[in-house]
This record gives C-alpha cells, structure tokens and sequence, in this order.
C-alpha cells in the first residue's frame, strides 16, 4: 500500500473547519444524534492537542463524520476520481431506504450520507486494505470487524 499524501487530509479538516464555522449541517438528517459537541484537533506527528472545545472523552458512533476519511480514503486508493466519479446505481441488494433508492455519486455520497455508497466504497477497497487506512488515520478504537465489544 502507498504511503499516503497528507495534503488532501489538511485540507479535508480545513474544508470541515470551515463548514463547522459557518453553522453548515454537519449530521445526516436520517440518524439524528443526542446534542453531543466536541471538536478536537491533534498534531499528527507529537500527538499533542491543538484545539479541544466540547466533551471530547465520551464514546459515540462515528455516523456520518467518517464519511470524511472515507472519501480520503476512496480517494487515495483510486476508487474515487473526482466529484462526480464513480456514479453507481443502486441495487435491491443494498437494502436502503427508500430515499437512498437512487444513483449516486461522490456529491450526492456526502451531501445525502448515502450509507450503502459508503458501504460500497469499503466493499471494493476490501477488508484488509480497509483495516489497513482506518489504522493509519487512528480513527477511533481502529476496530473495523464490525463486532460490538463487551465494555
């Protein structure tokens, strides 16, 4: 696997930052969340806390906030191209509701946290080269089987 660029990553969390400044929608409108608030920014390379506001030591699902790393992601291994490739149909297979029932592209991915885009994107890049960029980011407890532990 290639090492990734961490230029499209800082300018991810600088799109987000700005989004978050100027009041955008950050949640999927189908799976409210409790009013739960943290932003937390760390320097990679020291681990030390640049910027902490909000309740940032609680456990939470990660809902559409890893739809971010995930388009990283797509992106670095090539399975994303650009903001309109790839478009994929959706399939009975995918169970979605009815609004996600559509064809779907990259905008639409993020804009209407289509969950089964998000899941096609893992499916493609495969278990252990998915494990293998969710370990590299440090995102959450990095667990990515998909079974719920015991606390």
């Amino acid at each position: 696997m290639r090492q990734m660029d961490r230029y499209p990553f800082f300018i991810a969390v600088i799109l987000f930052l700005l989004a978050w400044m100027l009041g955008l929608p950050m949640r999927a409108q189908s799976a409210p969340l409790a009013d739960i608030h943290c932003t937390l920014i760390q320097d990679s390379e020291s681990g030390a806390t640049l910027y902490q506001d909000g309740v940032c030591d609680q456990r939470v699902s990660p809902a559409s906030t890893f739809k971010v790393p995930l388009a990283l992601i797509g992106y670095d291994a090539g399975i994303l191209s650009d903001q309109r490739t790839p478009s994929w149909d959706y399939k009975p297979e995918f169970n979605a509701v009815k609004r996600d029932r559509k064809t779907v592209d990259p905008t639409i991915w993020e804009r209407d946290s289509i969950i089964w885009y998000s899941r096609e994107i893992t499916r493609r890049l495969g278990s252990k080269s998915f494990a293998g960029y969710v370990s590299k980011f440090g995102y959450g407890n990095v667990d990515v089987s998909g079974q719920r532990r015991q606390e």
